[in-house]
């Protein structure tokens, strides 16, 4: 086991130097703190694609059904809300959009569609996990 966690915290080094080194290639501004200040975030993510590389697939069970589990379910309900809340706010953007004569950037418009259908995700979920909870 003590050999699985080496391995873990070395692919978290490894992730948080590839990281660092790009981050110091690519700043045009103070590189060398760049690369350090990526480094230093990127390090616990690292730590954590390590352990799912190296020590989770011998530590936990594997499920024989895993679209079977309450979460799936629940996921799969707040994506089909998620869905059709799209539909409806991107209809609507487009039509108060087109009645004002806005010119948006294309980016803009996108991140809007993007934090909405996360924000719709997140509250349908945590509603449908609620209501199963107290049921």
């Amino acid at each position: 086991m003590v050999v699985r966690w080496f391995f873990t915290v070395l692919i978290g080094v490894v992730v948080a130097a590839v990281v660092g080194v790009l981050a110091w290639a690519l700043s045009p501004v103070a590189p060398e703190v760049s690369g350090i200040v990526f480094a230093i975030a990127a390090l616990p993510f690292g730590v954590m694609l390590g352990w799912i590389i190296a020590v989770a697939p011998k530590t936990l069970p594997a499920s024989p059904h895993p679209s079977d589990t309450a979460e799936s379910a629940w996921m799969s309900t707040a994506l089909a809300g998620t869905a059709t809340d799209l539909v409806v706010v991107v209809g609507l953007g487009l039509a108060a959009i087109s009645i004002a004569r806005w010119e948006l950037p294309t980016q803009l418009v996108l991140l809007g569609i993007l934090l909405v259908a996360f924000a719709s995700t997140a509250t349908r979920y945590s509603i449908v996990r609620t209501r199963a909870v107290r049921a």
